[in-house]
């Protein structure tokens, strides 16, 4: 019994994450959908390898070196985990046929309906809160890194996206002024 009290929060953590997976897959791949899947362009290379580490490094931490998080930091990171997983499948939901993994796609679509009438990068807000959930949720010390490298990453994305969507659809310019990139009255 004692041993699984001490597992607990890896179990917890590990089903976190799979509850987010699975609500994304499950959007992704309904009947009717028309989201282009596939590996997308460089910058997903980019993010990938780091989200990765981001993922499981709290993990090995968890196992290797002993980490035990608080019921706080638990808490938080499990906040974290839900708003994480509701802007991902959010985002993928009102998206539709308008999301690619590429950025540079002739065939892109604007997509301002749902909550991409406030925001322009949900999933990616998804992905960010992802990145700060894994290691708070298990008390990580040097997952913390691959995680800001992550960030960093889907921030240097939103960049070139922005700059490809405002060169390549009209009515991108209009759509950025009266939106946020992803938090309402920050930024």
């Amino acid at each position: 019994m004692q041993k699984l009290l001490y597992y607990l929060p890896l179990f917890i953590y590990l089903s976190l994450y799979a509850g987010m997976k699975i609500s994304e897959r499950a959007i992704l791949t309904r009947p009717g959908n028309s989201i282009r899947k596939g590996w997308g362009d460089w910058t997903v290379w980019l993010i990938l390898f780091p989200m990765w580490l981001t993922l499981m490094g709290p993990v090995a931490e968890f196992i290797f070196l002993d980490t035990q998080p608080t019921v706080w930091e638990m808490v938080a990171g499990g906040v974290l985990f839900v708003a994480a997983g509701f802007f991902s499948v959010k985002g993928y939901m009102d998206l539709e046929e308008g999301f690619a993994q590429a950025i540079e796609r002739d065939d892109t679509q604007l997509v301002v309906t749902g909550i991409y009438e406030t925001i322009r990068h949900p999933v990616t807000l998804g992905n960010i809160l992802f990145c700060a959930a894994c290691p708070l949720f298990l008390a990580a010390g040097p997952s913390w890194i691959p995680a800001l490298v992550t960030i960093l990453g889907l921030m240097l994305r939103i960049s070139i996206e922005e700059t490809f969507l405002q060169n390549h659809i009209p009515d991108y310019k209009a759509y950025k002024e009266r939106t946020w990139a992803m938090i309402p009255f920050i930024y």
